[in-house]
């Protein structure tokens, strides 16, 4: 999958597809048959989101560690997601593990992430929590400072998911973000 300074991007992936354009070089919006980005619905876990790019468009909102699927529909979508003229993208995130208790980070050269997740009643019901920012204004403080600006994202995932049976469930998502251009003067 393309990456932008060792970040994957579930969007610059889509970007690959028959049918579906980048707009200017790095950014994130796709192109669908012609449409705009703002054409397009993008669904995470079955929510509208508006606004699915940080980094003024470079990257995309969704965490790779925990995207579970992506589906992108590029016509003849059905009438219940209507308003849309060019595409679908319908994002899921992981159930968390009921099994076991894990955790998993990295440290990349734009952001670093945390994921935590495991059961709360063994092979019924589990929890994720990920979290996801940028540390660039941290790290390069006293240039920030000289030009008496800063930037900063992030974001933050949970999940809860109750199994009823193999064909019943229930589960909560939550997802927050946001991206911080702040003067210091």
């Amino acid at each position: 999958t393309p990456t932008l300074l060792g970040e994957t991007d579930v969007l610059k992936t889509l970007q690959l597809m028959p049918g579906v354009q980048s707009g200017n070089e790095g950014t994130s919006g796709l192109y669908v048959r012609g449409g705009t980005p703002d054409q397009n619905l993008v669904m995470l876990d079955g929510a509208p989101l508006y606004n699915v790019s940080h980094l003024f468009g470079f990257l995309s909102v969704f965490n790779p560690d925990i995207v579970q699927n992506v589906q992108l529909t590029k016509g003849g979508f059905p009438a219940r997601y209507g308003g849309h003229l060019s595409s679908v993208v319908e994002v899921n995130v992981e159930d968390g593990n009921r099994k076991q208790y894990e955790a998993e980070g990295s440290l990349g050269l734009i952001s670093s992430r945390l994921t935590v997740q495991g059961p709360i009643v063994d092979d019924k019901t589990s929890f994720l929590i990920s979290g996801r920012r940028t540390y660039a204004d941290l790290l390069l403080r006293s240039v920030v400072d000289d030009l008496g600006a800063g930037y900063f994202f992030y974001d933050v995932n949970a999940k809860l998911n109750h199994r009823f049976s193999s064909t019943d469930r229930i589960f909560w998502s939550l997802y927050t973000g946001d991206d911080r251009f702040h003067s210091l003067g």
